[in-house]
């Protein structure tokens, strides 16, 4: 294909490329695909591989603006007696494969951010899996209807969960890799095995037997690699502050073996929480100097050259843990000499020197 073909109005200049900087990569992806056929009849193959490769991108998202809204959210959750916990993905992650588009496979994407994201509904969803498949006791439909709600929900729902749960949004930037799927037995999986001339249910035609003589069609989809996301839930009033951690520990049950998003059964979508991956990393800088930006409540420690920072508000829990005497003097700017753990440039905890 010579000439990049778009389905839009004549002399419009549409970006050929995508520019992570400079543009919102869900819209380039959803509305300025050109790898039609001239007469738009079909999508031609050979211009959908090389477009869906521009998208192998090394980082993609701005790291202030990630950081200033992640902050906001655990501000919200705070607020409310919630909680935001920050997970990283161990593996490839995709989601919304089912979302129309000419690749044959969609990819959800944040309306302000342009980043890969969990929609809340799919959270509260992964949640009420794990306990479904792995909580025992007698008590289980009782809890499901206070944790999460009637489940036939009808015009006006009997009654809500006692969770809200927020949408999980990519805290730092992330990679975006193409990747490529070859199934065997597409019309198997189309059109099912029956012969149209004769019984629907019986499997004669060849063309939709699932065999291995079939020849594979490979199909394109786009995963995301190193995303972090943070996953904030606000219990309602009146909610016991316990009954919170237990939803966190079916969270991080559902994350680390069940996967979110799609292609789980492929190990796609597993997640661990970013503090027992940083407890594994953790350095110890004896002698670090602290300092505290009173305005946003962020916690900073910088040794030989090193810096390393915890973000609001556990910048501001973190000094709390000092004696209080320290906590003044490092409010005023005063010098103090703490011992700090820091893992991959976050700050994971202080003590006194």
């Amino acid at each position: 294909m010579s000439v990049p073909v778009f389905p839009l109005y004549r002399g419009l200049q549409a970006p050929l490329a995508p520019n992570p900087g400079a543009m919102h990569l869900g819209l380039w992806f959803e509305r300025f695909f050109h790898g039609y056929e001239n007469d738009f009849a079909a999508v031609n193959t050979e211009g959908r591989s090389a477009w869906l490769r521009q998208l192998d991108l090394k980082q993609v998202g701005a790291r202030s603006e990630l950081q200033a809204k992640a902050e906001k959210i655990q501000q919200l959750a705070a607020s409310q007696g919630g909680q935001a916990r920050i997970y990283q993905c161990t593996a490839p992650f995709v989601t919304g494969m089912g979302n129309p588009h000419p690749l044959e496979n969609g990819f959800t994407w944040h309306p302000t951010l342009g980043m890969p994201y969990l929609p809340g509904s799919a959270v509260k969803g992964l949640v009420r899996a794990a306990v479904e498949l792995a909580y025992q006791g007698e008590d289980k439909p009782a809890l499901l209807k206070r944790w999460f709600g009637t489940e036939a929900k009808g015009d006006v729902p009997e009654t809500s969960g006692s969770f809200i749960f927020l949408d999980a949004l990519p805290v730092a930037p992330c990679a975006l890799v193409p990747e490529v799927m070859t199934p065997h037995m597409g019309k198997w999986y189309e059109k099912g095995g029956g012969d149209k001339k004769k019984d629907k249910t019986v499997p004669l035609a060849n063309d939709t037997l699932p065999g291995d003589w079939h020849s594979p069609v490979p199909v394109g989809y786009l995963t995301a690699r190193d995303l972090h996301l943070q996953f904030a839930v606000m219990p309602r009033p009146g909610v016991a502050a316990d009954a919170l951690e237990l939803v966190w520990q079916a969270l991080d049950y559902a994350l680390q073996w069940l996967g979110a998003g799609g292609k789980t059964a492929q190990g796609f979508g597993v997640m661990q929480s970013q503090a027992a991956l940083l407890s594994q990393s953790e350095e110890k800088w004896e002698g670090a100097r602290p300092k505290f930006n009173r305005a946003n409540g962020s916690l900073t420690v910088e040794k030989n050259g090193k810096a390393a920072i915890a973000l609001p508000p556990k910048g501001e829990a973190l000094l709390q843990t000092l004696p209080a005497d320290q906590q003044q003097k490092i409010k005023t700017n005063q010098f103090v000499k703490l011992t700090a753990y820091v893992a991959e440039g976050v700050l994971v905890r202080v003590e006194k020197a």
